[in-house]
């Protein structure tokens, strides 16, 4: 028992510096990150997480479009958002990319395109730092939207640390 607490706690403590507050107002789209599917093909726990939180964000007003991003999954994404309520029309898809870079980058390509400036961006609160410096280094007017963490592992959030140093020795943040 003991030994799940500390594990919680420096969970916690170590998500915090990565995490960043969800952005208010409106955006031109909300853009929803792709997350490892399940092995049936279905939505994984991170991406239902997010796909919900996007949908939510499209309900309350927060922007008229969606954009699902991820060479594997975006389509299942964009499936998952239509059973959640949003209307079919209202979601554009980016199929190609695999990283949070390539995400960034070909979102901001098709952002550019149809005259959109200001996007926020859904992922679980670790992941967000990252991901907002990378969209915006990719010219886009990024704001965080976290998606709930459901407790995310310490692996996870190591591997954040690092991503986050590999990025900004590469200048892509």
């Amino acid at each position: 028992m003991k030994a799940r607490v500390l594990k919680r706690r420096a969970r916690r403590v170590l998500a915090a510096p990565l995490a960043l507050g969800a952005a208010g107002g409106g955006a031109d789209v909300i853009v929803v990150l792709g997350a490892a599917l399940a092995a049936d093909g279905r939505l994984g726990p991170a991406l239902e997480r997010r796909v919900r939180a996007g949908v939510e964000a499209f309900r309350d007003g927060r922007a008229p479009w969606l954009l699902m991003t991820g060479a594997l999954e975006s389509a299942a994404m964009r499936a998952r958002a239509v059973e959640l309520g949003a209307p079919p029309d209202a979601i554009l898809c980016e199929p190609t990319a695999l990283t949070t870079r390539e995400n960034a980058l070909r979102c901001a390509a098709i952002l550019r395109a149809r005259g959109f400036e200001r996007a926020l961006i859904v992922t679980q609160p670790y992941h967000l730092r990252r991901a907002v410096a990378a969209f915006r280094n990719a010219g886009v007017a990024a704001e965080p939207l976290p998606a709930s963490d459901g407790g995310d592992s310490l692996l996870q959030i190591a591997r954040e640390y690092v991503a986050l140093t590999v990025y900004a020795a590469r200048g892509w943040l």
